[in-house]
């Protein structure tokens, strides 16, 4: 999981969904407007801008392992009908996390989510990886001395599954690869020089950006996991322009 940067839509397509969410304002049946709805060339071009969200290889907005297929309401169109077109709740998964996630979404106190939304929130303020599992977890909270709830809410099996094998085992791989890349140019380094060796790690570490794995380990606590610490410690200046190209 991780952060996704939410882009603008054309002038006529944002005008089609406030036009629909008029409709459903006054009356209309959330559901069955959204489904007739979603067979318009607008809501295709909805679809072509979740997915340029969601990067290169189009990986689902919560897993973050398989293609995704789906446009998903990250307030359910069912319960929450005045959120059925906004474009800000409007996701891009997969239909296996689609499907789990369904219609179940708990609010805390405050009413507000427990589940993370990636087009709003950085996952990893409440989500920790743990490399030797390959699993995510929550992160724990020093002021509770709990588990943080809008973690432990988000990898609960049984609101999405996001740490099933396949899933893990795709984040060591991703793992694995961007450990190799960094040992790499380590090892290279004690008797090359020159700007091809940077070029060559940057296009290797942009390679494996699945999962939001080059996040954790280029700015959050997987930095201080080997070889990345060695890598900021040795080759600062490096270190800081692979920060700017991410």
């Amino acid at each position: 999981m991780r952060r996704v940067a939410r882009t603008s839509l054309p002038h006529r397509t944002s005008t089609y969904l406030a036009r629909k969410q008029a409709e459903v304002d006054a009356g209309r049946h959330a559901v069955r407007t959204w489904d007739n709805a979603r067979k318009t060339k607008a809501m295709e071009t909805v679809a072509q801008a979740l997915a340029l969200m969601s990067g290169r290889r189009q990986r689902c907005m919560f897993c973050g392992d398989s293609r995704s297929t789906d446009i998903e309401h990250f307030w359910p169109k069912a319960v929450y009908s005045e959120r059925a077109f906004r474009w800000k709740n409007l996701l891009w998964i997969c239909t296996g996390c689609n499907r789990l996630k369904g219609d179940r979404f708990l609010c805390d106190s405050q009413s507000q989510p427990l589940l993370i939304d990636p087009s709003m929130e950085d996952p990893w303020d409440f989500l920790f990886f743990d490399s030797q599992t390959g699993n995510i977890t929550a992160k724990y909270d020093p002021l509770s001395s709990r588990p943080d709830p809008k973690g432990a809410y988000t990898v609960d099996p049984a609101t999405l599954p996001l740490n099933v094998e396949a899933v893990t085992e795709g984040r060591q791989r991703t793992r694995r690869n961007l450990v190799r890349a960094i040992s790499a140019f380590l090892s290279r380094a004690t008797t090359e020089t020159g700007p091809q060796l940077e070029v060559e790690l940057v296009e290797a570490i942009r390679d494996n950006d699945d999962y939001g794995l080059v996040h954790w380990y280029f700015q959050r606590d997987g930095s201080g996991e080997e070889p990345f610490r060695t890598f900021r410690n040795t080759h600062a200046s490096v270190w800081g322009r692979v920060l700017q190209s991410l």
